[in-house]
């Protein structure tokens, strides 16, 4: 036991040393080249994230959601299978087609089975830009611009009317895919609030409100290899080379983003940061209230070198 108090005795003033030369961070390490630039700064968003699955039973093959648009209209899946081929045809249907793929001689005993329970979108990623004007190291208002492409997928199932194994069952039930693609452009504004970690990071956080633009690109079913479209024209129509785009539907929601920047020279910054958004989505003439989630990366170019907004 006295070695061991020898021992510590030798040691204590070291780790006292150690204990009273340590400085804890105050405000004075706020002053100096640590404080950041004044001024508007320009940036880039790179997104990757995981949109609110109720939105996409928009995709679930019923068609029962309306569309909205003059020259499209949206269908379910069993009137897709008696969808004509060809224009004015009656005999060549989509039906008849599947049937043929698919080795059965009855095409009338086709019918849908199931509709999909689990649509949802696939994880997606999105670009953007940044305009940002600092207050102080500690307040910002931020406004950011992104683009999404979305894709949702989901599976159905085809009852043949066949009899499966050789007679041994009772129904022949086989999956397919049914599947969409959107775009989408988020605009958020917001204030953000920096708290230093040391003279090289600071933790922030960000609350805001968003406006969501989203638009559907296509729509459709594969069976066998083979797509079939689920919007199709309305009463029949031709389109020509100058066919408008589906039109662009908009929501309004808010956000919450947590995360932390690394300061750099010049007055650049890197930012990581986890956003959480409520939002509104509007497709067709159908709105949903949905939660996405997104891990956004962002590089905060130094400020130009013109005068910007004072304050």
């Amino acid at each position: 036991m006295g070695v061991l108090m020898c021992v510590f005795a030798a040691l204590l003033p070291d780790a006292r040393a150690q204990v009273f030369n340590y400085e804890p961070y105050d405000d004075s390490d706020l002053l100096g080249d640590f404080e950041r630039p004044r001024q508007l700064h320009f940036g880039m968003n790179i997104n990757i994230g995981k949109a609110g699955g109720k939105s996409s039973v928009f995709y679930n093959g019923t068609g029962t959601a309306e569309l909205g648009d003059v020259f499209r209209e949206l269908i379910s899946i069993p009137e897709r299978l008696d969808w004509n081929s060809v224009a004015g045809g009656t005999a060549n249907t989509v039906r008849n087609q599947i049937a043929q793929s698919l080795g059965i001689a009855n095409a009338g005993g086709m019918s849908v089975a199931s509709y999909p329970v689990d649509q949802r979108y696939d994880v997606g990623f999105g670009f953007g830009l940044r305009v940002m004007q600092r207050f102080n190291l500690e307040n910002s208002i931020v406004l950011d611009a992104d683009i999404w492409r979305l894709k949702s997928r989901g599976a159905w199932q085809l009852d043949t009317g066949q009899l499966p194994d050789q007679g041994q069952g009772s129904t022949d039930l086989r999956d397919f895919g049914i599947f969409a693609s959107e775009d989408r452009m988020v605009i958020g504004l917001g204030y953000r609030t920096a708290s230093p970690i040391d003279r090289s990071v600071s933790w922030i956080f960000e609350l805001g409100g968003s406006m969501t633009a989203a638009r559907i690109r296509d729509h459709y079913i594969e069976v066998s290899g083979n797509t079939y479209d689920l919007i199709v024209p309305r009463g029949g129509q031709v389109f020509g080379p100058g066919t408008p785009e589906l039109t662009w539907g908009m929501g309004y929601g808010g956000y919450v983003r947590l995360g932390a920047e690394a300061y750099m020279d010049a007055g650049a910054g890197l930012e990581l940061a986890y956003r959480m958004g409520y939002e509104g989505v509007e497709l067709g003439l159908s709105e949903y209230r949905v939660m996405n989630h997104t891990l956004q990366l962002t590089w905060l170019f130094p400020p130009p070198q013109v005068s910007a907004a004072s304050f």
